[in-house]
């Protein structure tokens, strides 16, 4: 039999620090101290019982959690904040924590002591929430009940999640200690309930159905998304390799930070043209990938053209960016906030961005005029780009089937791209060339 006690304290100010990274992914730090893991649910669920078996990581500094979060709160927290916890702290051995967050920053967090050590054994742990409680059980048990006056405030359909990471923070995960990676969190399955009050067959009152359980004998990617490049405070980058389901578990894994992540070449360009720059003059990209150093990465205008360019390898994940000439002494071109080029129009930061996925061989950001969020040049070879008939900028395997279909063709032809008024072998040649090509 399981005995609990209650500590209750507020946690407001870190909270609300790591909440507003986490929601806007404020791009100011490098998270270069550890190597996480974040995996969530596509769908959001409003009430239900949510259950999983795990074993979380010992070591200072690292969180271990299962919980449900408003993750589609847009440009509404934090008077939508809502959220649900279970976390174990890695420097705690023999307890565990609930927590609710509610709207404007209240949070409610009470620890819970525990007879086993969270860290070494697989246990049973479960949410239960309705419009008026939250239930935490640990092995079937009830170990905690919310009723209090904020519950009411969490009314926003809401994503399960699970996370590994870690912060420094002595008053309450214990100082940082690197020396404890590498670790793993252990999950062994996942269970969602419907809230169905007089109509289920399970949980408290039996008001609850089972509508899925994953067993995790592989990753369901069209259950789960795997978090590439995000963070919850400033150690630790969020990685799709530290996941992985091993012999019916799926696995969170927290290692030492590693240079060797997948990267693919971003293009970035601003166009200056608009500027009187004089000869010794120099365009610089900042952003989290160079720690907004000002003048440490220029761009370049080989051609003279009043285009400036860089291509850079960077990691998978989102990245924010602005632009300075002769570093941040100079002029500043950033977007103007909630602008269209504004990347989070939900927060106070006006950065350009850029998202780097796996499935792209190169990536293009937008080519703004200075100033404005206007593109007023683009990547493209504009003779190349006469192929792109479908005008879905790129040369692809429609527009080659559409100059097939008008091959022949005498006179003012469409896909007449060698412009000798006849669709023809050299036209076939031409779009085979500019196959591919990106005509952002």
């Amino acid at each position: 039999m399981l005995e609990y006690s209650s500590n209750v304290f507020m946690k407001k100010i870190f909270l609300f620090t790591l909440l507003f990274i986490a929601i806007f992914n404020i791009d100011f730090a490098q998270n270069d101290e550890c190597d996480g893991a974040a995996i969530r649910t596509h769908e959001a669920y409003l009430y239900g019982r949510f259950e999983t078996k795990m074993k979380s990581t010992q070591g200072s500094g690292i969180v271990s959690s299962f919980f449900l979060y408003n993750w589609d709160i847009g440009c509404n927290w934090p008077e939508e904040n809502n959220e649900i916890d279970i976390e174990m702290t890695g420097n705690l051995d023999a307890s565990v924590q609930f927590t609710t967050h509610h709207p404007y920053q209240t949070s409610v967090t009470e620890i819970v002591p525990t007879s086993f050590n969270p860290h070494e054994v697989m246990i049973d742990y479960a949410i239960e929430w309705e419009p008026n409680v939250v239930r935490w059980f640990i092995d079937g048990e009830l170990a905690l009940e919310q009723t209090h006056n904020f519950i009411t405030q969490l009314e926003f359909p809401m994503r399960i999640f699970m996370n590994l990471w870690a912060v420094n923070l002595p008053t309450w995960t214990g100082e940082w200690d690197p020396s404890a990676l590498p670790g793993v969190s252990k999950y062994d399955f996942v269970k969602y309930y419907e809230y169905t009050p007089g109509l289920g067959d399970y949980g408290t009152n039996n008001n609850y159905s089972l509508v899925w359980e994953d067993d995790f004998d592989d990753i369901d990617y069209e259950r789960w998304d795997i978090d590439e490049g995000g963070n919850v405070g400033p150690l630790c980058t969020f990685r799709a390799q530290n996941i992985n389901v091993v012999d019916g578990e799926l696995i969170l894994s927290i290692t030492e930070f590693s240079d060797n992540q997948i990267t693919k070449p971003v293009n970035f360009g601003v166009d200056v043209t608009a500027l009187d720059l004089q000869q010794n003059d120099v365009v610089y990209i900042n952003g989290g990938f160079n720690s907004w150093c000002g003048n440490c990465m220029p761009l370049s205008d080989d051609d003279g053209d009043g285009i400036w360019t860089l291509e850079y390898n960077l990691p998978l994940g989102e990245h924010q960016y602005q632009y300075a000439i002769n570093g941040w002494g100079g002029q500043i071109f950033h977007p103007e906030l909630g602008s269209s080029c504004d990347y989070n129009p939900c927060d106070e930061w006006t950065n350009f961005g850029i998202l780097v996925e796996e499935n792209e061989d190169v990536i293009y950001a937008p080519i703004y005029c200075w100033g404005s969020c206007e593109s007023c040049s683009n990547w493209s070879n504009d003779e190349a780009c006469l192929a792109d008939f479908d005008l879905d900028t790129v040369v692809g395997i429609s527009d080659v089937l559409y100059l097939l279909s008008q091959y022949g063709c005498i006179g003012d032809c469409d896909a007449d791209i060698s412009n000798d008024l006849n669709v023809n072998v050299n036209d076939v040649l031409n779009i085979l060339q500019a196959f591919g090509t990106s005509c952002i």
